[in-house]
């Protein structure tokens, strides 16, 4: 246990310099800077906000705008990661075959990456929290859910960073299926108990996450028990078999890419 905690302790050290150094650098020469982390939920958000209100009524759901923006800047890490974590192999092959490291390095660092512009999301939902008047103790809250649903992503990012060099074209299958999950899983809408929508959510386990983090950082309900070590255990089981897939096939790399 002390050395696989030594090993995993240098290569999140080693990811984290290498995250910091891509994100000043892409962030390097650009008149807007951070800005551009936050155009594509604030567009998002803009526009089913006014759909939303335009053609269906949101008087049911409190706290409507927040309820929207914590499920979108939620879907789009996710969604955003899953995608890059396909070619992320791809894209460093030229390390990989000169350099003896960790391929873990890499999609750790591009998953902290990610965290980066997250909190800089993060900040939109803090100024809806104070403009409607919400405790910003669920901001804290949201975070301690985040560290678990952080976790359950990176192990499907080290699933489908193998995925990615097995299958060429797995982009364009992502690219529908992520669709399709962002319109399944209620992220501008609520869905009902006993309905066949809310059937498929029980097997979503973005669904699980996305409704824990409202119900606790926006309305200060703390969901039971089981639901509690349900979040938990899928997130360590996603490691755990993430883990164990990639440490399968990264012999293999240098030869694939």
């Amino acid at each position: 246990m002390k050395k696989i905690f030594q090993y995993y302790k240098k290569t999140f050290l080693l990811s984290f310099s290498i995250a910091k150094a891509n994100f000043k650098l892409r962030n390097e020469g650009s008149y807007l800077g951070i800005f551009w982390y936050l155009l594509n939920p604030l567009s998002l958000f803009a526009i089913l906000l006014f759909l939303r209100g335009a053609f269906f009524s949101t008087e049911h759901i409190k706290f409507y705008p927040i309820y929207l923006l914590i499920g979108i800047i939620m879907i789009n890490f996710f969604n955003q990661l899953i995608g890059f974590s396909i070619n992320v192999i791809q894209n460093n092959s030229g390390y990989i075959k000169s350099i003896k490291i960790s391929q873990e390095v890499f999609v750790f660092a591009m998953v902290i990456q990610f965290i980066f512009s997250h909190i800089f999301e993060l900040m939109l939902v803090a100024i809806l929290f104070v403009f409607f008047k919400v405790s910003l103790i669920g901001i804290l809250l949201y975070l301690f859910i985040f560290i678990f649903f952080t976790i359950f992503v990176l192990g499907l990012c080290l699933i489908f960073a193998v995925i990615g060099l097995y299958i060429n074209d797995f982009n364009n299958i992502w690219s529908i299926a992520s669709q399709l999950l962002f319109f399944i899983t209620p992220i501008f809408y609520s869905i009902s108990p006993g309905t066949n929508l809310s059937a498929i959510n029980h097997f979503n386990p973005l669904f699980h996450f996305i409704t824990i983090t409202r119900d606790v950082a926006i309305y200060g309900i703390f969901p039971p028990l089981p639901i509690i070590l349900l979040m938990i255990g899928i997130s360590v089981g996603s490691f755990f078999v993430g883990s164990i897939i990639f440490n399968k096939f990264k012999g293999k790399f240098a030869e694939l890419v």
